[in-house]
């Protein structure tokens, strides 16, 4: 099969040499004084839609070329600031230099016309919901959990990343896949400042990766699109329960063919998650209280450039560096109550963390824009490192109680490879089809390097029961072939693909080698149809895997004390998931979706325990049969005034069968989350911003949820004529903490996850730009910005 869709792409590749005849537009702008008008905007336009197919820039004598144009008819449109627009319809059929178009002044000045279109918050796209985070107040001064907060639903506790109650999300970088890093590092230590935007995409097509049961996250950074000289200057600060900063800064400029973008960011964002247990075994009840301070000092460097060949061609490469050392110390407490005074015990634990880390990332791409009809050739190639560093000191103080325990010492050096090349091609077929193509490859390899050691009276010896030098290697090869039809009203995604994956896990220490080959087609179909008016339907379907990532296949432990601990399972299986969605659309933006998702082998966290001992350890295994039925609600609030934002229901029911510790197991539960997103502008350029959601109870594999919530504002006043602003927020002001119980064959345990609340931020931003050009600069930088916000419409 991979053979055959190969041959279809070249096939397609080999058939899009054969182009139309192409013609040259050409012409001369000029004003009522007959003088040359440098720098206008020139758009040629599709006569339909007012869609863009090409644009040029007049030269100093108010001339303008544009080339490769397909016989057609056209519409001309002619802009410049301080002159009226001009239209023009054209039917091109061989090459054409146009009379001299005389353009009229309009009583409008330069500064009145520098207007910035701001994005809302949250825009329903086509087959995603886009949450445009980069000039929100509230999260801005955090990391990237604080971001990823913000998207409707979306809930993190105990390092975990669950959508409305169903876990299986995958994370993606700027479109890259994150599955072999430590996330939980990234995401922790990352500072928010980077992010632009959060897709989230809940029925990926034939283009994305197979990988993952649920949504598709992509964390999307900012990057230059402004024209000329332009930057940031960023600093702010908070305070919670720790001490937080940052700042940041960004250098930029895109003038012709270049666009140079640079920055750098530090922050130091503190923070703290607890985690209180209690477990019954017997007569004996175990309380634990766990206290997880995190202290990263985190510095992010990226450094990219753009060279535009031609109005065809486009290349670029870009370097991002980021790294992070963070020197903690957890503490855990133990209390141990029974009948039986030779049993009880109060223990403190101290686990003293030094952990550094370093992720580097080059990406390159070449972008080839075949035909004015929008077939386009791509190319992209990453190589990526990420080097990690952990050194534990785990030692345990008796308060009270007869028992002894050892102190333990953990090294583990570890570095990820992770090489990806992909190629698409697009190539549309008139008005009403489109097929796209495409093939990647991708390989890692994670290599990781535990140290354990206890203390004796001879010294430090090693401890061969957990110390283990384990490599992961990962090869995928996927091709895929996606359609889009529209037949009279009915409008047809479908799309197909495959992956041929091969991974092997080794066990130096051990020599034992674990491995997993999974070779199969994934189909996709979206169907889309005017009811009435602009309301329409939509009903799709997608086939997923969601494959163990590398920390869940990692047969490491990790102590919180002697009585608790988390460790990896290699014989996790993958995931498969099918998904079947309903929606209700208005202009083509889903506002009512209903859904249902069966997944078999899901993967869900387990408590295991051993009564003997009194040890309990958590554990990613296969649970049998996942069901989730359910949908969503999303209204917008842009209609009254002085306000924007958005609001939204979702409401699902979450069913688990399966084996779980010799002894069957079926939950299911009602899970209800809702959440609204409020600025309100206020006079003299002050703004107001609140955000608030609510989780109710519900199941999660083997652990019954309660209910949570959490609400946060902010305020916004711009400064220096627009140039800057002050952000003031305070998050987390009332809230539930996260709360769960498991009652299922010998375990009987409640939860309860706390992190840091009631912070205060204040930042301060200047934006520096095109002040700084001379005036001719100026109008072409407007120019210029005209047409980009033309092609991302």
């Amino acid at each position: 099969m991979f053979q055959n869709v190969l041959t279809l792409t070249l096939c397609i590749l080999c058939l899009s040499t054969v182009a139309q005849a192409q013609h040259r537009l050409s012409g001369r702008i000029l004003d009522e004084r007959n003088q040359p008008v440098a720098y206008a905007n020139i758009l040629i336009l599709q006569p339909a839609d007012s869609s863009l197919i090409k644009g040029a820039i007049t030269d100093d004598d108010g001339r303008f070329i544009t080339t490769d144009l397909e016989a057609g008819d056209y519409l001309l449109r002619v802009s410049m600031v301080g002159f009226s627009e001009y239209y023009q319809a054209l039917s091109l059929r061989q090459n054409t230099e146009l009379p001299a178009i005389i353009l009229a002044e309009a009583a409008i000045t330069l500064a009145a016309a520098e207007v910035v279109a701001k994005k809302p918050f949250l825009e329903q796209q086509a087959g995603m919901m886009v949450v445009n985070v980069a000039n929100s107040i509230i999260g801005s001064n955090g990391n990237v959990i604080d971001i990823l907060r913000k998207v409707p639903g979306l809930l993190i506790v105990n390092n975990q990343i669950r959508l409305a109650g169903q876990s299986g999300m995958t994370i993606l970088i700027d479109g890259r896949p994150t599955q072999y890093l430590d996330m939980q590092s990234l995401l922790r230590d990352m500072p928010a400042a980077n992010i632009e935007k959060i897709e989230v995409i809940s029925q990926p097509g034939a283009r994305f990766d197979a990988q993952g049961s649920g949504a598709v996250i992509n964390i999307v950074l900012k990057r230059n699109l402004k024209l000329g000289m332009n930057g940031t200057a960023t600093a702010g600060g908070g305070y919670g329960r720790y001490w937080k900063y940052r700042g940041s800064g960004t250098v930029n400029y895109r003038t012709g063919k270049v666009n140079l973008s640079n920055s750098v960011a530090f922050s130091h964002r503190s923070g703290f998650e607890n985690l209180r247990l209690n477990r019954i075994i017997g007569e004996e009840v175990y309380s634990q209280v766990n206290e997880q301070p995190n202290l990263p000092y985190s510095l992010n460097i990226k450094s990219g450039v753009d060279y535009f060949i031609s109005d065809q061609h486009k290349a670029g490469v870009s370097l991002n560096l980021l790294g992070s050392i963070n020197q903690s110390t957890d503490r855990n407490l133990t209390s141990i109550t029974s009948p039986n005074p030779t049993n009880a015990a109060d223990l403190l634990t101290t686990n003293q963390i030094d952990r550094r880390w370093g992720y580097a990332n080059v990406d390159a791409y070449y972008e080839f824009k075949i035909d004015t009809s929008g077939q386009r050739l791509s190319l992209d190639g990453s190589i990526n490192r990420y080097g990690r560093h952990v050194d534990n000191l785990l030692q345990t103080q008796v308060l009270s109680g007869d028992f002894t325990y050892r102190d333990r010492r953990q090294e583990q050096p570890g570095n990820t490879n992770i090489q990806a090349y992909r190629l698409d091609y697009t190539k549309p077929f008139g008005k009403t089809a489109k097929i796209e193509s495409g093939l990647k490859y991708s390989h890692a390899v994670v290599d990781n390097d535990l140290r354990a050691t206890f203390q004796t009276a001879n010294g430090w010896q090693s401890d061969p029961t957990l110390t283990n030098h384990f490599i992961f290697t990962e090869k995928i090869a996927a091709a895929y072939l996606n359609g889009n039809f529209t037949l009279g009203k009915l409008e047809i995604n479908s799309g197909l693909r495959y992956e041929n994956s091969l991974s092997e896990g080794y066990s130096v220490t051990l020599d034992s080698t674990q491995t997993r080959r999974i070779s199969r087609l994934f189909p996709s179909i979206n169907l889309a149809t005017p009811l009435a008016g602009k309301l329409g339907l939509a009903l799709a379907y997608s086939n997923r895997i969601n494959r163990p990532s590398y920390n869940s296949l990692n047969p490491f432990a990790y102590f919180l004390d002697p009585y608790t601990y988390r460790s990896g399972n290699p014989f996790l299986r993958p995931e498969i998931s099918d998904s079947y969605k309903f929606s209700l659309t208005f202009d083509k933006q889903p506002f009512f979706n209903l859904e249902y998702i069966r997944t078999n082998d899901v993967i869900q966290l387990v408590i295991e325990q051993d009564d003997a001992s009194g040890v309990a350890f958590g554990i990613d295994k296969n649970l049998s049969i996942y069901d989730r039925l359910g949908g969503s609600l999303f209204f917008p609030l842009d209609w009254i005034k002085n306000v924007s934002g958005y609001g939204g229901f979702m409401l699902y029911y979450n069913r688990y069968r399966s084996l779980v510790l010799q002894e069957a197991y079926d939950d299911g539960a009602w899970n209800f989350t809702t959440f609204l997103q409020v600025t309100y502008s206020l006079p003299a350029d002050w703004k107001l911003e609140f955000n608030g959601w609510y989780s109710g109870p519900g199941v999660e594999g083997i652990t019954r949820t309660r209910g949570l919530y959490g609400t946060s504002l902010g305020l916004q006043k711009k400064l220096w004529n627009d140039r800057g602003s002050l952000q003031v927020s305070w998050e987390d002001f009332a809230y539930q903490y996260w709360r769960a119980q498991v009652n299922h064959s010998n375990l009987a345990a409640e939860f309860t996850s706390e992190w840091e609340v009631g912070i205060l931020n204040v930042s301060l931003s200047y934006n520096f730009g095109n002040q700084f050009l001379k005036k001719a600069e100026r109008r072409r930088s407007v120019a210029q910005d005209e047409q980009s916000r033309t092609r991302e419409k």
